[in-house]
């Protein structure tokens, strides 16, 4: 079954244009870059200056790593003559500051809408649980839209799609394939993992209380890389997961509505989290995909591994479901926007909202959310992605008690304060080893 949506996805992806074959790229281009090349050496022994172009890769644009962030690359190209220009600069400082107010803002406009996305995604998924509580079609529908997105954003080149350019670290096109599903589909599991665990525990206990155990992610990934990929951390990593086990260990004890099952479900999405990390690295160093992109390959991989598995668990329920859901909506008067908020004739169409607009609404801002997510981190300093990441869980937690009015105690409150605050902690520590770490290969190299 899998084999099969894996068929369908991947032509899917060819009939929409993406990923351009190998062979078209062969002959044609070939004689190109030969002609190129030979040309350019002509004209470098004419004038007796090295054009720098043949001597290096061409250096495209770069997206935000999956699970970290990087600051994007703008191409440069040395020409022979413009070399001697390169002495002096090329922006005066009045040029330059309305260029960082500009990208301040745009920063600044990336985290709202990331956090505004984030924190609506939340409590829509709660409620959504609330009159359909089938986390595995729930699931898949959110990842199901979330590909078809990426699909149309490819196709109409609103989004660069993967196999219009060549990535520099592998010197060659990307291809939708079935080696290329089997390279992203261990990964993509993984991330299936993590969005149907939290889904569970969304339905077994309250927004604030997901977030609170979501907060020991970092332990989490500490303790699988170090046992299974052997990665050492220093003593100041291993200090930070104090409070960061301790304010979870509390607040778990303090929450009113307290869930083994939805703690489980939240630690089990922390473990698929961080092994999904750990793995990215890899899918990028053998796709080539990196950021929005390489999300959006990994969605579509997961609907198709997801959709014979809920259809499995659930899908004989979807017919009773559906028609239960749609009732639940009205009785509770569940709806995208607040009473009052809307005039006539909106008003009697979109409250309550259908079950079907609003189960899609909610797939599409899970989706967005994580793709502005990316565009964020892309423009930040590692510094500032740490404070972002955990000022995130703060917005969400009050923005969750404001509107659900789930009760939290002064106890929990300040645990998942300073389970936060570990993992911001955590962030310094993390990125301090990395930086002695890249100062002692530099060492050695000079030696």
């Amino acid at each position: 079954a899998t084999r099969a949506m894996a068929a369908v996805g991947l032509g899917a992806a060819r009939s929409l244009g993406l990923g351009a074959p190998r062979a078209r790229l062969s002959s044609r281009s070939t004689r190109v870059t030969a002609s190129a090349v030979s040309t350019r050496r002509g004209a470098a022994s004419a004038t007796g200056v090295r054009d720098t172009r043949l001597f290096r890769p061409r250096v495209f644009s770069n997206e935000a790593s999956f699970g970290t962030a990087a600051a994007p690359r703008r191409a440069t190209r040395v020409t022979t003559a413009g070399a001697a220009s390169l002495s002096a600069p090329t922006t005066s400082s009045d040029d330059a500051e309305p260029g960082e107010r500009g990208k301040s803002l745009r920063v600044a406009w990336y985290i709202f809408v990331w956090y505004f996305l984030n924190a609506v995604f939340a409590i829509i998924n709660k409620r959504t649980l609330g009159v359909f509580p089938h986390f595995w079609l729930l699931s898949w529908t959110q990842i199901g839209v979330g590909a078809a997105f990426m699909l149309v954003m490819w196709r109409f080149r609103l989004i660069e799609p993967p196999g219009t350019k060549t990535h520099e670290r592998d010197g060659f096109p990307f291809e939708w394939n079935w080696n290329t599903f089997k390279a992203l589909a261990p990964t993509s599991a993984l991330h299936l993992v993590a969005h149907c665990t939290a889904c569970a525990s969304y339905s077994l206990g309250s927004v604030s209380f997901f977030m609170l155990v979501k907060a020991a992610e970092p332990a989490c990934s500490v303790f699988l890389t170090s046992l299974f990929f052997k990665r050492r951390y220093s003593k100041l990593v291993w200090l930070t997961m104090i409070p960061i086990v301790g304010g979870v260990a509390v607040g778990s004890t303090n929450e009113l509505n307290f869930s083994l099952a939805s703690f489980i479900c939240a630690m089990l999405s922390n473990v698929a989290s961080a092994l999904r990390s750990a793995t990215s690295k890899d899918v990028q160093m053998t796709t080539g995909l990196s950021g929005v992109n390489l999300y959006g390959a990994m969605s579509v991989v997961g609907a198709a591994l997801l959709l014979p598995v809920s259809l499995l668990m659930e899908g004989g329920k979807i017919h009773s479901a559906y028609a239960l859901a749609k009732e639940q909506m009205v009785a509770k008067n569940v709806s995208l926007f607040p009473d009052g908020f809307l005039g006539e004739p909106l008003r009697s169409f979109l409250q309550p909202t259908p079950f079907l607009l609003y189960l899609l609404v909610g797939g599409l801002l899970f989706h967005l959310y994580n793709q502005t997510s990316y565009q964020a981190l892309g423009e930040l300093q590692p510094l500032d992605i740490s404070v972002a990441n955990a000022v995130k869980r703060v917005v969400i937690i009050m923005a969750s008690v404001a509107v659900l009015k789930n009760p939290i105690t002064p106890l929990g409150g300040a645990s998942a304060a300073v389970a936060i605050a570990g993992t911001f902690l955590y962030s310094l520590a993390s990125q301090k080893q990395s930086a002695d770490e890249a100062e002692v290969k530099r060492k050695k190299k000079t030696e």
